[in-house]
């Protein structure tokens, strides 16, 4: 898969991706970057503009694309008993920026890991790296086959589960999260699949002062992630 941006391609640097070739415009300059290049001995390519503009679908790379490994993920069963783990659980989020902005906030709030099924749920793309800002090659990303099997393990182990919704639902700060614990997030319009809420331990609900009865959900991510891990 192709990556880009500067900080993309260099934190896929720092975490010894597998990179297979690195493009750069002719006038690429960022001597960190080259640098770290250089010491990795990677193959590099001069281009055009042009030829950048149309493998990275015209999106905005800097003047540097990275063809690397795909992403990984992780199994469930080797973080379920990680001690006082956080957890985020992401039910059908389908907008790639969302996804990354997500990983973002987790890598910066110290999450454990975001679980989220392989159905009716973006995967790890090249959008979702760039909007990351590289926060992709360091959060733990779990990929379960169906969500309420995978939401059932984690209870099974002991975890509790909160869900998000705004009816018959706690202040998110009024509530415990000590232990191990995760947070559902629901779909960007629809919220929580019915089939998923009776997994729900307890739902939070982050209140509305405002006319806008609602947030994007990367933004709720993360608020209730800052609850979370404090």
């Amino acid at each position: 898969m192709f990556i880009y941006s500067k900080n993309v391609v260099l934190e896929a640097l720092k975490a010894n991706r597998k990179i297979h070739k690195i493009m750069i415009e002719y006038r690429f300059s960022d001597k960190t970057i080259l640098k770290q290049i250089e010491q990795k001995n990677i193959v590099l390519e001069k281009v055009d503009k042009g030829h950048l503009n149309n493998i990275s679908n015209h999106s905005l790379h800097q003047g540097i694309v990275a063809d690397v490994e795909p992403y990984s993920y992780t199994k469930l069963e080797d973080i379920l008993h990680i001690q006082n783990a956080k957890f985020l659980i992401l039910d059908s989020i389908e907008d790639p920026h969302n996804l990354g902005a997500i990983i973002r906030s987790s890598d910066a709030m110290g999450i454990t890991a975001i679980i989220m099924s392989q159905k009716q749920q973006v995967p790890l793309t090249s959008t979702v790296a760039r909007v990351s800002t590289g926060a992709i090659e360091y959060v733990p990303i779990v990929l379960v086959p169906q969500l309420f099997k995978g939401i059932t393990q984690m209870k099974e182990a002991g975890i509790k589960i909160f869900g998000t919704d705004m009816d018959h639902a706690k202040h998110y700060e009024t509530v415990s999260y000590e232990g191990r614990v995760g947070i559902i997030l629901g779909n960007e319009g629809s919220g929580i699949r019915a089939s998923i809420k009776p997994l729900v331990d307890e739902m939070i609900m982050i209140p509305m002062k405002g006319h806008v009865q609602s947030l994007n959900v990367s933004v709720a991510a993360a608020l209730l992630m800052n609850a979370l891990t404090k």
